[in-house]
């Protein structure tokens, strides 16, 4: 028949190849359709106009099972809205993902570490308390003071990379998680910051690095979900800890590691 072709001519008009074809056939792709009088396959309008939809899914990101089920649905309609909203969601997930690492790319570019082999990368635990919490505000956290945040960052980053980050991760999800739903205990527990952040400039024997630890405990044991949290744990062992203030005390000023210290002592916490 004049509007049927065969299958070397269709490949050639699509673009494809025989394999694929062959493929899409076996799969149920396509319909097998076979000339009467000698048995080759035959090929009209409207497997052309199938194969462009596949191709055009395709180039969309669909797979041939999610592919299939569309062109195999009477209501296709619903079922391409519903797969297009899900690969769209994957897709700014992705971007996402994509936009942090170069920003992380970027930003560990212009610094002068990079050049002596230090590399860190923002931290997922950094990242999950300010999902949670408020990014605007961790936002303008960050730009009031950039040194600081990146020194958090690293922080959490340490915890993060070793077997001991696991356990601190979900105790900082559920911390977070409380401040959310306590506007007012996390109002004072930014404002508590902005003081804690004068401890890197300051002397590690100041009065006040001794003061504000006492202070940062005396906060925690008057809110019950944070001394249930942070009251009288247990650490990572000894070598653990020695291990992780080895490492941390790199990143934090010796007034820091002090408070860090303290605090410690006043929340009753054993390595």
């Amino acid at each position: 028949m004049d509007n049927q072709i065969k299958i070397s001519e269709f490949v050639k008009l699509t673009r494809s190849t025989l394999k694929t074809v062959l493929y899409y056939h076996k799969i149920g792709l396509l319909p097998e359709k076979k000339n009467s009088s000698n048995g080759y396959r035959v090929y009209g309008a409207e497997d052309l106009e199938k194969m462009r939809k596949i191709k055009h899914l395709k180039a969309l990101g669909l797979d041939l099972k999610q592919i299939k089920e569309i062109l195999g649905d009477k209501n296709n309609h619903n079922t391409l809205s519903e797969v297009l909203k899900s690969l769209q969601l994957e897709l700014l997930n992705e971007r996402r993902k994509i936009d942090v690492q170069l920003f992380e790319i970027e930003t560990l570019l212009k610094k002068e570490e990079v050049l002596n082999g230090e590399i860190t990368s923002r931290s997922e635990i950094f990242q999950i308390v300010i999902d949670i919490l408020e990014p605007d505000q961790e936002k303008s956290n960050m730009e009031a003071n950039p040194e600081l945040f990146e020194q958090r960052n690293k922080v959490f980053g340490i915890l993060e990379d070793f077997q001991w980050g696991e356990e601190q991760k979900n105790n900082l999800r559920t911390i977070a998680e409380y401040f959310k739903l306590h506007p007012e205990e996390y109002k004072k527990a930014i404002e508590f910051g902005k003081r804690l952040s004068k401890l890197k400039d300051m002397s590690e024997d100041d009065p006040e690095v001794e003061a504000l630890a006492r202070e940062g405990a005396e906060f925690i044991n008057n809110a019950p979900f944070l001394k249930e949290m942070l009251y009288n744990k247990s650490g990572f062992g000894e070598t653990n800890e020695n291990l992780l203030n080895e490492m941390t005390k790199k990143v934090l000023s010796p007034a820091q590691m002090k408070h860090k210290e303290l605090i410690q002592k006043y929340l009753n916490y054993r390595p």
